[in-house]
């Protein structure tokens, strides 16, 4: 197994089953770009299916309200999720203190954190990523 298998594997274990993603894209430093981002160790950014990014779009909070506990073993336990918050009370719950003054107003995101606080899910459907950061 490549270490890019092995990583996509890992780190898909933290990604609650009902968020689906078909590609790990390089994970860089792009979020140390927004106000007060604090970058975890572990930071791997995936492209979301677009079955996940239709069901966002379309219910928002209220579809993600189902996904909140990880698929496997990250860290030797199964990561559970804190309830989903949108815009910037998501950044916030996350550790970033807000979105960039460009940033589109009709653009959504979502982010949730571990009940531990140790993993963090950043969710952006418009552009079809989502970011899974953890520390330790």
């Amino acid at each position: 197994m490549s270490w890019r298998q092995g990583l996509r594997q890992r780190a898909g274990q933290g990604i609650p089953a009902l968020l689906e993603v078909d590609a790990l894209l390089q994970a860089s430093g792009v979020l140390a770009a927004l106000p007060g981002a604090r970058i975890a160790p572990g930071l791997v950014r995936f492209k979301l299916a677009e079955r996940t990014c239709e069901g966002v779009q379309r219910q928002g909070l209220a579809w993600l309200s189902g996904a909140r506990q990880g698929r496997g073993a990250l860290g030797g336990r199964v990561p559970r999720y804190r309830e989903w918050k949108a815009g910037s009370a998501a950044l916030t719950e996350i550790g970033i203190d807000g979105l960039p003054a460009d940033w589109p107003a009709h653009a959504a995101v979502f982010g949730c954190t571990s009940v531990d606080r140790r993993h963090w899910l950043l969710l952006l459907p418009a552009h079809a990523q989502l970011w899974l950061g953890w520390n330790g």
